[in-house]
């Protein structure tokens, strides 16, 4: 069982752990990881035809031709280039899991990264599996000193965080050393940018995109010979002190890995997760009760600020703004007890019972709350149903459906990975890839993104 030794005080001790430690094979954590690979793959099929994802592709269409798969499309990239397109298609429908500790959308970063990268050295996918879980851990330990904090001021930890992230999970696979991994490290911090006011444009899965590039990037330029601080994290003029970190810390000093502690979540639905507590007690209540939209007056619910400034347009009027709108999810998950990737179109967005519905949804803001002050997860969504009777229905919920604690079921993965790929790819390719994904120790990098 491969443990993480008490949490390291620098950025250098970490990268000492990145190329010390003996290769991970943790059952648990092998099997979350090759997991996070399946999810990712689904959400990047799904978001290959976005227009996130073909801007992006169309914009780097000139940057020459390479090794590493673009998915989708019959074309091989520089691994930087790959990543960037992958990425960005792999969070483009915002389906793609979560990582609490970190506040990331760690999976698109780090699977689009390594699958690029590990093209490129022609790894296998056991060596995918233990780099994934070394920058998820790295993700962690940057998220303890930033989070909630730097998520709060308004940073889009996927490319803040998740950059640094991507840096050491590169620097695992390419086995650099103590020294050039502390340099890319302290790089990728000076790569490492993203304001969430891009959400609801297409420039909010570029950022995938842009930290799973700076992750290659900064690992490759260490590996050529650039130097850099080797404490870029701590100081004045660290990142914790110019990117809105946290004033206070709580002791971090444990020895199971956050992937085995702190698990990932993988999403239900395919909006932004501050809504999907809401989501979970509007459909729990519509079940419980059968309930049918005309018996219902309105939908208060109240979540605190860090979900609430997140679910930014009322009146979503595309599919991007529509991802980030309570009103909108919350009709969905009333009129039809369901969110699916179908509802998020420009015609889905128009259609008139969902817009006459959504007045119906009221968002709160519960504040700056908090019950351990140490993630933007530990106060409960407060949702109320209030029916034309007068009768009032209620439902807190505290971590999403999809969590560790409260994990798909195998059958709601299925129907994920369906509506992922159903009408992108055929049936016998579908099973095909769950099968790669399943076995991804047997295959090489360049031969998971081939479809």
């Amino acid at each position: 069982m491969a443990e993480l030794h008490p949490q390291p005080d620098s950025l250098a001790a970490f990268a000492e752990w990145i190329a010390q430690t003996p290769r991970i094979t943790h059952p648990v954590a092998l099997e979350t990881a090759r997991a996070a690979f399946e999810d990712t793959i689904a959400c990047m099929i799904a978001g290959a035809t976005d227009p996130a994802t073909l801007a992006v592709a169309k914009g780097i269409s000139q940057s020459g031709t390479g090794l590493c798969p673009v998915g989708g499309q019959d074309v091989s990239r520089p691994a930087e280039v790959a990543a960037l397109v992958n990425a960005t298609a792999a969070h483009a429908l915002d389906f793609d899991d979560n990582f609490l500790p970190a506040v990331t959308h760690a999976s698109a970063v780090l699977v689009s990264a390594l699958l690029a990268l590990g093209a490129e050295v022609d790894a296998n996918g056991d060596e995918l599996l233990d780099a994934y879980i070394v920058g998820l851990e790295m993700q962690a330990w940057l998220g303890h000193y930033m989070i909630p904090a730097h998520y709060g001021a308004g940073w889009h930890a996927t490319s803040t965080i998740g950059a640094v992230g991507a840096a050491a999970a590169c620097a695992r696979l390419l086995d650099l050393g103590n020294e050039k991994t502390t340099h890319a490290l302290s790089i990728a911090c000076s790569m490492a940018g993203g304001s969430k006011v891009q959400f609801g444009t297409l420039t909010k899965p570029l950022h995938a995109g842009l930290a799973a590039r700076a992750g290659i990037a900064a690992t490759r330029l260490a590996e050529g010979g650039v130097t850099a601080n080797p404490d870029p994290v701590f100081g004045a003029w660290g990142i914790i002190a110019l990117q809105n970190g946290n004033k206070t810390l709580t002791n971090n000093k444990r020895t199971e890995l956050s992937i085995v502690a702190d698990g990932l979540a993988q999403k239900r639905f395919p909006c932004c997760a501050s809504a999907h507590r809401s989501l979970d007690a509007i459909i729990y209540l519509r079940t419980k009760h059968d309930l049918k939209p005309d018996q219902i007056d309105r939908i208060e619910t109240k979540i605190p600020s860090s979900n609430y400034d997140n679910l930014r347009f009322s009146t979503p009027i595309t599919a991007c703004e529509a991802r980030f709108s309570m009103t909108y999810s919350g009709a969905l998950a009333m009129i039809f007890g369901q969110v699916r990737l179908s509802d998020f179109t420009a015609e889905a967005v128009m259609r008139p019972e969902i817009r006459s519905f959504m007045d119906k949804i009221v968002l709160q803001d519960a504040g700056l709350v908090s019950i351990t002050g140490g993630s933007i997860w530990d106060y409960p969504a407060k949702t109320s149903i209030i029916l034309r009777s007068g009768e009032v229905l209620q439902k807190d919920v505290m971590v999403p459906v999809g969590t560790a604690n409260a994990p798909l079921s195998a059958a709601d993965i299925k129907t994920k990975f369906n509506d992922c790929t159903d009408g992108k790819i055929g049936p016998d390719l579908q099973t095909k890839i769950r099968t790669i994904c399943r076995e991804i120790g047997s295959y090489k990098a360049r031969q998971i993104l081939r479809w």
